[in-house]
Parts: structure tokens; sequence; C-alpha cells
């Protein structure tokens, strides 16, 4: 297919947008070519929130002076949140890929109708320039001399996630980093006293048991064959091997699910294509190849021991599972699934692309007992990131909370609660043109009697003013809108995960 001159091509106006200037700046010409074209198909609102990509190159700690609506007066505690800050190198080479930037995390300290703010780069080797600079979806420069053999810098940049009193800022390719709670100072990598070995490495998604206390994770390692490492720390902190699972293939597993008597792992058929890896000749973001004629698996590893139950079936494209439940003998989970793999493709040149070619549903698997695996779409809206009250996590529950799109093609506008008992879905969208949100996050009420008794944060991007806002939306009236908005004075680039850490009153 012919690419079009990068002369006839019409781009946004790039003079508020520097980050995403470098970056195309950066790129050879037919690419630049085939990125201009991207970005001339965006619609309008699309480009004004193109904002929400750009670097956030600077360490804030301020009180939040621009309050909207009144903060609860029992919501107190801190909204941690993780994502890029920055897609360029410790060289300053601009990076390709949605994954590849450097962790920020963000704090909202909410007390006493207040919200502090806070953000702080997580002090890892990459960011401190002393590792390599061969990325996720980005190869070193160099050619194949200067990748072959080299290893993806831990960027510590996906999620972070409170156990024990301590906090850690996580990515799946490697150990954690724990980070003080109070300043966001990088406390140093943990391998919890050296149990966690090999490669370390460690999901960013843990599951926690409301009922024990305990913290399920796990790590992909394909030597000496592909296998699921897993691991169960104690709510004391004491983590300890739990048990090793045999992978189909080698894949990317992303996120798990619990129930009171399983970890639930759904792993899809997204195979890198591992010659040119190795070879250096490729990056693993552009080698990652989704092959549905592999089909999927289901695992099912019994907390208790026991014999693990791995259960085929036809391929789904599945990153972030939701929820997961035991119904008798049936096992159900919950998780955004997308059509086909050109995710995969989007997010590796994200600076330039949209979503709408890449659908993706809310779906129910239910895996049966005599192992048979039935599913149903329970919302069709383009939807990512959900959410439910962690005192469900493992258990049947009534809600969850997730993004959806209305008006755009590459951010989410939008955050929808879905009633899984009625099927029924109601939103809140933003009104403001470009503007988008992150992953709604639940923290119940203290005096939560109902399910939904509890508000839902997220941060919003501003396109007209290039700020973002803290929002709080009451879970159980979402189409009331914000009962409260705290907006600062600069944004928060569009970043993956966080958690709420409530305190005492």
């Amino acid at each position: 297919m012919a690419v079009p001159s990068a002369d006839t091509v019409k781009v946004p106006d790039l003079q508020r947008l520097p980050g995403l200037r470098q970056y195309l700046a950066s790129l050879t010409g037919r690419e630049r070519a085939r990125a201009q074209s991207r970005l001339s198909g965006l619609g309008e609102a699309d480009l004004a929130g193109l904002g929400v990509s750009e670097p956030q190159l600077v360490e804030r700690d301020y009180r939040v002076e621009e309050i909207s609506g009144v903060i609860p007066p029992d919501l107190r505690g801190t909204l941690y949140r993780n994502g890029p800050g920055r897609w360029q190198d410790h060289t300053g080479r601009p990076l390709h890929h949605l994954f590849d930037g450097d962790g920020m995390l963000s704090a909202f300290t909410i007390a006493d109708g207040a919200v502090h703010y806070k953000n702080r780069y997580v002090r890892t080797s990459h960011y401190t320039g002393k590792s390599g600079t061969r990325h996720l979806g980005t190869p070193a420069a160099g050619g194949w001399p200067a990748n072959i053999g080299r290893f993806m810098p831990n960027l510590a940049n996906t999620n972070v996630v409170e156990h024990a009193g301590h906090l850690y800022a996580l990515w799946e390719g490697g150990p954690p980093h724990e980070i003080d709670p109070d300043t966001l100072e990088t406390l140093g990598v943990r391998r919890f006293g050296g149990e966690l070995r090999w490669m370390g490495s460690y999901s960013a998604h843990p599951s926690i048991c409301p009922g024990t206390g305990e913290m399920f994770n796990f790590g992909v390692e394909f030597i000496p064959r592909p296998h699921l490492r897993i691991y169960r720390t104690n709510a004391r902190g004491r983590l300890g091997h739990f048990r090793s699972v045999p992978l189909p293939y080698v894949a990317m597993v992303h996120d798990f699910a619990i129930t009171e008597r399983y970890l639930v792992f759904v792993v899809s058929p997204i195979i890198p294509d591992a010659v040119p890896v190795a070879l250096g000749l490729k990056s693993l973001g552009d080698a990652l190849q989704y092959q549905p004629r592999r089909g999927s698996v289901f695992i099912l590893v019994p907390r208790a021991g026991g014999k693990v139950r791995q259960i085929e079936s036809e391929a789904v494209m599945v990153f972030h599972l939701s929820n997961a439940y035991d119904d008798g003998e049936d096992t159900v989970v919950d998780a955004i699934r997308y059509e086909d793999g050109r995710l995969l493709k989007r997010i590796a040149r994200f600076q330039s692309s949209s979503l709408d070619d890449a659908p993706s549903v809310f779906a129910r698997y239910r895996i049966t007992k005599t192992g048979r695996v039935l599913d149903e779409a329970l919302c069709d809206e383009p939807c990512e990131f959900p959410r439910h009250h962690g005192g469900f996590e493992g258990r049947a529950h009534r809600y969850s909370y997730f993004n959806t799109r209305r008006h755009l093609g590459s951010f989410y506008d939008s955050i929808t609660k879905l009633d899984l008992a009625d099927r029924v879905a109601t939103t809140y969208t933003t009104s403001g043109a470009g503007n988008s949100f992150c992953e709604p996050v639940f923290t119940p009420k203290a005096d939560a009697v109902n399910e939904d008794d509890g508000w839902l944060l997220s941060v919003e991007y501003r396109a007209d003013s290039h700020t973002s806002q803290l929002v709080i939306l009451d879970a159980a009236d979402l189409e009331r809108g914000p009962v409260a908005t705290a907006g600062l004075t600069h944004h928060v680039p569009q970043g993956f995960h966080g958690n709420f850490v409530p305190r005492a009153m």
C-alpha cells in the first residue's frame, strides 16, 4: 500500500504538543508519513485530547487550591497512581510503545475536605541512567549489535500496590521497587529477603484475598520451559514460592484473578516472534503477534494444593481480568475481551493511533466441572480498566466499574458501572471535548451497607487547559456526576493503574 507523502498529509497543530513533535521528528521518513497519516484521520476531539500523552517532567508537591463541590468528609487516605511520565530514554531519545515510559507515581492525599498532590519518578536504574536503552517497544540505537543479548530495563511504570504496610511500584518483567508512602522516595528494589529469585518477574496485577490478607502474584518465565512461577505473600509481608505451572506456549500473560478455591489464568495466544528478538533485529513489542489458531487455555490452580486444571478453548484476546468467583462446581471469570490482535499494533505506536478499529467488550466466562468454557458478552461498549469493590475480590459481586468510550476513539471519555445482576449499565461521560479518564478506583464509605456504597476516584485530563483533575463520584449515583473535583495546575500523563489506601479517621 502506498504511503502518503508527509507534504500532502494534514497534521494537527504541534506547537502545543512538543513531545509529539519530537517523536515525529525522530522517525524515518516512511514511518513519519505513516504516523502523520494516522493523525490526519483523528477527529477534532481526539486531536484536542492528544495532550494527555505529553510528558510531565516536573515533580511537584503542593496543596490543591481549585476544589469544586465538597470533598466527602469520610474520605480519608491516598489515591496512588502509576504510569509512564515520559516516553524518552535516559539519553533523551523518543520511545514508540505505550509501555516504554519511565514510571511516574502520583499521590492524591485526601483529608479534612482538602487534597494534597505529589508526583515523583521511580528512581529505577533506567531513570538514573545506569541501564541499557533496549525497551519493550523501542530497540536501542545502533542496530542489532546494540540489541542482541540486551534485556529491557525495569521501568516500574504499571501499578502501585500497598500490602502489609509496604508500598510497591510494579512492572511485570522484574522485581518491585519499594516506595516511601509519604514522600514517594524510592527505597530500592525488593526481592523479599531473597525469596523472589530467578529473573524476578513479578506481575503488576497481584490479587489480595480479603479473607486471609494474603497477596498472590506470578511471573512469566521462559527458561527452561514456558511456565508461570506463582508466589504467595502472607498478611505479614513474607513472600514464598507457591508453585510453578507449565504454559502451553511462550505467551504474554498480564493479569490473573483469584476465587476462594483457585487462582485463575486466561492464557491468550499473544506470542512473540522469538528469533528476531533474540538476534536483536526487532523489539519485543513489535514481535508480539496474536495467533488465534493456537487457541487459549484457562488454567485453574487450586489454592489448597492439588491437581492443576488446564481447559483448552477457542482463542480469546485479553489483557485485564475483572474478578472471578466459584459458583457451585463452576468457576466464573470476567474479563475485557478484544476482537483480535489489532490492539497490539495500536499501543506499539500509541502517539498517533486510534483504538476505533480495536473494539473490546466486557465478557464473562464460565468454566464448568466437565471442562466446557461458556462465554457471553455483558457489555458491548468499548471498554478497559475494570475494577470492583476490593472486599469482594474472589467472591460473587454485583457491580463492576470500568472506562468506556462514547465520543473518543483514542482515549476513554466515560466511566461505566455495570450491574451484573440486572445487566444494566449506567455511565458518566465528561462534557469536555477531548477530555479523558483514567481507571476508576472504588473505595467503600465508612458506613457502607450495600456493595456500591462508596466513592469512585479517577483522574480526568482537561484538554482545553492541558491540566488534570481528581474526580470523585458517588458509585451509587454515577449519573449525578462528580460530587467534587480537585483541579491541578498541570497535567498528569495517561497512566495505567492505581489504588486507594485509606487512613484512619
